[in-house]
């Protein structure tokens, strides 16, 4: 059990009496790249799809039981909403208390959304002992409807790949690949709503003869980045074909598709628009990495700003633990003392 003092105020803690103890769960849930939407084959008409989990960034809170609902950090009305959602729903009259520590900026690509939601739900039913699994909280928030492989991105970690029939599969790659991703200074339009009437209006994909979703489950498992690379650019090329009606083209922005082009001209196997964007990412060797986010980055500099960064694969999906908070009261000051006991 290590220490961790980050909430510590009091300056003499030997004159301090225990006034509570607190039990925090925290969470971790790494973002994700969606890397496309996988055609139906011959004789079927259902989509699969596939994505990454990334390690940066991440979201992280902390959530402990509550007479009421407090939410505090980023997003906090979001958060908050979530949470009150589900309590409704499963323990009602309840509360929690959240800490939001680190969050994923949202409306970029990153599926921030459904970090937010899955993370609450697992949150509230770990503390209070409900017997829901992801599945079930996803399918309340409304969440891995359009997308079977974003989520389970977040519970196996690694590549994700769902099959046209609905099977998803984890897929771990070597550890020496990494994405460079890059956030151009873009906004969309497409979330919440919006996403919902246009994912609604869309015709049904073209058939294709290839198995998409076996041919990329062997390429990584084989370890084969050029060929991980090059499936991930038709996959790219074929969603973008797919939703160019509705994004005015194979991208839903003339800069995303020249930020690809010029990735790939460098030392990217694969590269594509994560979701809506504007997140682009670039597949490349680790040590490679660098000097490729270095050549984006003066690429963005040189257009519309925006930040390049590199990005491991994250080996591990969702993460909970359990820490323990003692407050002490100063008698001296009446200062209260907060430590933090990480499990």
């Amino acid at each position: 059990m290590g220490y961790y003092s980050e909430f510590s105020t009091a300056k003499n803690v030997y004159t301090s009496a225990l006034s509570g103890l607190m039990e925090w769960l925290r969470i971790r849930a790494p973002a994700r790249l969606h890397l496309g939407f996988i055609p139906p084959t011959k004789g079927s008409e259902s989509i699969g799809s596939a994505a990454v989990a990334i390690s940066e960034p991440e979201l992280v809170m902390s959530i402990r039981e509550s007479d009421e609902i407090h939410v505090a950090g980023a997003y906090a009305d979001e958060f908050f909403s979530l949470a009150s959602r589900f309590i409704d729903e499963y323990v009602p009259g309840k509360g929690v208390e959240i800490r939001v520590e680190n969050a994923i900026r949202r409306h970029i690509g990153l599926g921030s959304g459904t970090r937010m939601a899955l993370s609450v739900g697992i949150g509230i039913s770990r503390v209070y002992g409900i017997d829901a699994d992801h599945h079930e909280i996803a399918e309340f928030f409304g969440r891995g409807r359009n997308s079977k492989a974003g989520l389970e991105s977040l519970i196996n970690g690694g590549f994700s790949v769902s099959f046209p029939d609905g099977v998803s599969v984890p897929v771990h790659p070597p550890d020496d690949w990494s994405f460079v991703i890059a956030i151009p200074n873009l906004r969309h339009e497409f979330f919440g709503k919006e996403e919902k009437r246009v994912m609604q209006g869309l015709k049904a994909p073209p058939v294709t003869g290839d198995n998409m979703a076996e041919m990329l489950v062997k390429a990584i498992e084989s370890g084969d980045i050029h060929d991980t690379g090059e499936l991930l650019n038709r996959l790219d090329y074929m969603t973008g074909g797919w939703f160019g009606e509705v994004q005015s083209g194979g991208y839903t922005d003339e800069l995303i598709a020249r930020t690809v082009s010029f990735g790939k001209r460098r030392v990217a196997f694969g590269a594509g628009q994560s979701s809506w964007g504007p997140a682009v990412y670039f597949l490349t060797h680790s040590e490679k990495a660098g000097r490729l986010r270095h050549d984006i980055q003066a690429f963005l500099d040189g257009n519309s700003g925006g930040t390049a960064y590199v990005s491991g694969i994250s080996g591990r999906g969702i993460q909970l633990e359990w820490d323990m908070e003692i407050v002490h009261m100063n008698q001296k000051t009446g200062e209260e003392n907060r430590i933090l006991y990480k499990s």
